[in-house]
């Protein structure tokens, strides 16, 4: 059986049901929605490999016979100060949070049905870690198990796992979907009207919804290429002469000996070697404040960019989350603009040099108050 919608309520959430197993998992779109957010924005704040974000599965929890049906109409994330690394591994301070909020939540109009957790690693699975969480705190065994794995360059991947009496299979999930509304078939989400918003050296912007006013908050800030002049410093007006003033050409020899003789001596200082390996990684990635816009540049030159075939460049923004892919000459441009107002943007680029692995860097822009 292959993974679907519910014809019934196609508006509302996606069905996930293995075949031939006792077990129907609803998941609402708004969640899907709003829990990719946070996978990306975790995604995107360590370089490389990405940081895991995790938390409670809320809804409704419903038995019949040996059918379980499961409703995930929310969630809750649970901070981690991922002190071990990337992981989501919880501390001493984090298990803090993570009992506060069972206990919190018990009395909540919605029960915890599960439990969910990004995946940066290797294949999609349940850690040891999960399990020893799952075994201490929820000793019944009635939660089911969300794991989402972030891609930048294609829509993210998850599946679920839940118990079969005493046993639970981790190791892989029976069912693996898609982890975006459009691919479930809900439809584009609200939350990414523009992420099809134009490639960087497109100069026409996609239209505005005509039936959201102008200060809507659907509208998102929109991608424009750089103009060439854009950064070009404007002309300065010439002072007013008021007079010849008589310089000495005595003087203005030696000054130009002075001048001659100091580029000499920075040319022929010796320079500290560079780190090959360094440099073959580092994208220079920077970010620059241009009245209501943000410029953001990276060295065309480093060697990873020049030998990359093309790119992804992902912008979070608050609410605001989009990809936008870069070919060659994309990324030989060396820059593009972001039209917007957020006091804090994390922008992540991702180069794929040819017959190598992808080199990735992460900077978050905040605004100065």
């Amino acid at each position: 059986m292959n993974p679907g919608p519910d014809t019934a309520n196609k508006a509302l959430f996606y069905t996930w049901q293995p075949p031939q197993k006792p077990i129907t998992i609803q998941l609402h779109f708004d969640v899907v929605d709003r829990l990719l957010l946070e996978v990306m924005k975790g995604f995107g704040a360590v370089p490389r490999r990405g940081a895991e974000v995790g938390g409670f599965l809320l809804g409704t929890w419903e038995q019949s016979g040996d059918h379980l049906t499961v409703e995930i109409q929310e969630f809750e994330p649970i901070r981690c100060e991922h002190a071990e690394g990337p992981s989501f591994v919880l501390s001493a301070n984090d298990l803090q949070i993570w009992n506060a909020a069972i206990e919190r939540l018990k009395g909540g109009p919605r029960r915890i049905v599960g439990y969910y957790r990004s995946h940066t690693r290797d294949g999609l699975h349940l850690a040891n870690e999960d399990l020893n969480l799952l075994d201490e705190y929820f000793p019944d065994h009635d939660l089911v198990s969300l794991i989402v794995k972030p891609y930048a360059t294609r829509a993210s991947v998850a599946g679920f796992f839940f118990w079969e009496g005493d046993s639970l299979r981790s190791d892989s999930t029976y069912l693996e979907f898609p982890f975006r509304r459009k691919e479930l078939g809900g439809g584009v989400s609200p939350l990414d009207r523009v992420t099809t918003a134009a490639r960087f050296g497109q100069q026409s912007r996609p239209a505005a919804p005509t039936s959201a006013p102008l200060d809507s908050p659907l509208l998102t800030p929109s991608l424009d290429p750089l103009p060439a002049a854009s950064l070009a410093e404007p002309a300065k007006a010439k002072p007013a002469r008021s007079g010849w003033v008589w310089i000495p050409l005595s003087f203005i020899f030696m000054l130009l000996g002075v001048i001659l003789g100091f580029q000499i001596a920075i040319s022929m200082r010796p320079r500290t070697p560079a780190n090959p390996y360094l440099e073959a990684w580092n994208l220079a990635l920077g970010v620059q404040r241009l009245e209501d816009r943000l410029v953001v540049s990276w060295d065309r030159t480093a060697p990873a960019v020049r030998n990359a075939n093309r790119g992804v460049m992902t912008i979070l923004a608050g609410d605001d989350s989009r990809r936008i892919d870069l070919s060659f000459n994309d990324l030989q441009a060396g820059q593009l603009i972001y039209r917007s107002s957020p006091s804090t943007v994390i922008f992540r680029l991702e180069v794929f040099p040819k017959d190598r692995t992808s080199v990735a860097e992460t900077l978050e822009y905040r605004q100065a108050r």
